[in-house]
């Protein structure tokens, strides 16, 4: 399920929402899934919810997007359903909220504008709320006359920039965008590049990676293809992260062979089981031959003298390498 509530609830934000809407459609169909969408002809925010929970309960996997104040409901709403595509209810909750995300990357030492500073100029913007929705840069402002749900934070001038990841366990950067802003009291977003190159981008990268996962933001990634080769220890872990329509190879048993398989997950996401073993003779000498012209450089982990096999097998015994471990005679 793909749900998009701008271009179904927001007349002004029709024509943004359809594009996002077609984008990921798009995606998902390219990649070999059956798209949901719950399209609504109508004003009641309730009845566009239940149609949301209609479809998410049809669906194996599903991603709402929609503005901040609604975003945590309907998150939740898919959560309770389904395998959310998207970051996580508490996330976007906490997200949502620009005085707590501010305080918790500052904690982390991370540059955050001034909260609250005592010189100008300023910024007022709603505590919670959309991107730069009735955002303002002001020299002064009377405090008597901002709500409590108004933050006064530094303006800070430069470059506008923000950086689009793939969070999972770790964080694959994909890019750096420049956002087009323009500032007449009022901040308005126009628009962006991407990807934009920046001289310190090394640092800009470090620092958006670990703001979102000091926030918790992440999205489900499933994977296409498993080589398994250990057996039961990590047999259900590697069906369960497979991507519907996913292929697991299984080449070897080196913790067991009597590995269990819920056999409703695996028709219920076409999923494929494949057994190789090895290769043939010809294609083993063909690897050597790459081996040899320096093609192939077979990762080598560490490298212990014989007379420590013993410290060796213990190593291995602890799982803490990453390929080969080498027994050399002296």
């Amino acid at each position: 399920m793909v749900a998009e509530y701008a271009s179904q609830m927001m007349p002004e934000l029709a024509e943004e929402g359809a594009a996002i809407l077609g984008t990921l459609q798009t995606g998902f169909r390219a990649c070999g899934h059956k798209v949901h969408t719950p399209y609504y002809r109508g004003n009641d925010r309730d009845e566009f919810r239940a149609l949301i929970e209609q479809t998410a309960q049809m669906c194996d996997a599903g991603i709402v997007v929609a503005p901040d104040c609604l975003l945590y409901d309907l998150t939740l709403l898919v959560e309770t359903h389904t395998k959310n595509l998207g970051c996580p209810a508490g996330a976007v909750k906490k997200a949502a909220d620009k005085l707590s995300s501010s305080l918790s990357l500052s904690e982390a030492s991370l540059a955050v504008p001034e909260i609250d500073p005592a010189t100008g100029p300023y910024v007022l913007k709603p505590r919670y709320g959309c991107g730069s929705e009735e955002v303002r840069v002001v020299k002064s402002f009377d405090r008597d006359r901002l709500t409590e749900d108004t933050l006064v934070s530094k303006f800070i001038s430069g470059e506008h920039i923000s950086v689009s990841l793939v969070i999972g366990k770790t964080v694959l950067p994909l890019s750096i965008n420049k956002q087009l802003i323009r500032i007449n009291g009022l901040i308005r977003y126009v628009g962006n590049i991407t990807p934009h190159v920046v001289r310190n981008s090394d640092a800009v990268l470090r620092q958006a990676s670990k703001a979102a996962q000091l926030l918790g933001c992440k999205g489900y990634v499933g994977v296409d293809i498993v080589i398994e080769h250990v057996g039961i220890a990590t047999w259900e872990k590697s069906v369960k992260c497979l991507e519907a329509s996913g292929r697991l190879v299984t080449c070897g048993a080196t913790t067991g062979y009597d590995a269990k398989l819920d056999l409703r997950f695996l028709f219920s996401r076409q999923l494929s089981l494949l057994g190789s073993y090895m290769g043939t003779k010809d294609e083993l000498r063909t690897v050597l031959k790459l081996v040899a012209q320096g093609r192939l450089k077979p990762i080598v982990d560490k490298v212990f003298p014989l007379q420590e096999c013993a410290a060796a097998h213990e190593y291995l015994e602890a799982g803490k390498q990453f390929g080969k471990v080498v027994l050399t005679v002296a």
